[in-house]
């Protein structure tokens, strides 16, 4: 969640009196999960491997 005081408007370039979005770059409040998921074992093992890969792991 984002306390409504740190809502910060994003301007294109070209039009700055129309709003693109929000500035992301502030303090979250809290978090919530929405849902977690359980993955095949496939994905689940290649996941695995892609970690092990990037962690320098045998």
């Amino acid at each position: 969640m984002i306390h409504t005081r740190n809502y910060r408007p994003v301007f294109p370039p070209d039009r700055s009196d129309v709003p693109a979005g929000i500035s992301l770059d502030v303090p979250v409040l809290r978090r919530h999960i929405l849902r977690t998921t359980q993955l095949p074992s496939e994905q689940e093992r290649l996941i695995g491997t892609v970690r092990s890969l990037l962690d320098g792991s045998p």
